[in-house]
C-alpha cells in the first residue's frame, strides 16, 4: 500500500460535483468565436488598404483593431439581437484584436 499524501486526498474528491459550462456559457463563447471569424476578412481589408504594416509594431495593432471594432460597431448596431449586444458589450473590440492579430 502505498502512502502518497496526494492518494489519500484523491480519495476524499466528491466526483458528484463536476465543474459544468453552462449552455449559456458555449452560446457566448460561441457567438465570440464567430465574431472573431466575421472580424478576419475586415482586418484582411485594412492590412490590404495599409501594405506598409509591419507584423511586429503594436501601433499598426492598434490603429488595425480599431478600425475593425469601429466597423463591427456599425454592424452590431445594424444586426441588433444577441450578436448586437455581444458586439456592444466588447466582444466587437476583442475580435477585431483577434482578427488583426491573426492577420498582422
Amino acid at each position: 500500500m502505498s502512502s502518497f499524501k496526494s492518494e489519500n486526498q484523491l480519495s476524499q474528491i466528491n466526483p458528484s460535483t463536476p465543474d459544468t459550462v453552462s449552455s449559456e456559457e458555449v452560446q457566448k463563447f460561441d457567438l465570440e468565436n464567430q465574431l472573431a471569424e466575421l472580424a478576419v476578412p475586415l482586418a484582411q481589408a485594412w492590412k490590404d488598404n495599409h501594405p506598409e504594416a509591419q507584423p511586429a509594431s503594436e501601433v499598426d495593432l492598434d490603429v488595425c483593431t480599431l478600425a475593425v471594432a469601429i466597423e463591427m460597431a456599425i454592424a452590431g448596431e445594424a444586426v441588433g439581437g444577441p450578436i448586437g449586444a455581444l458586439i456592444s458589450s466588447g466582444g466587437g473590440v476583442k475580435a477585431a484584436s483577434v482578427a488583426c492579430r491573426r492577420v498582422l
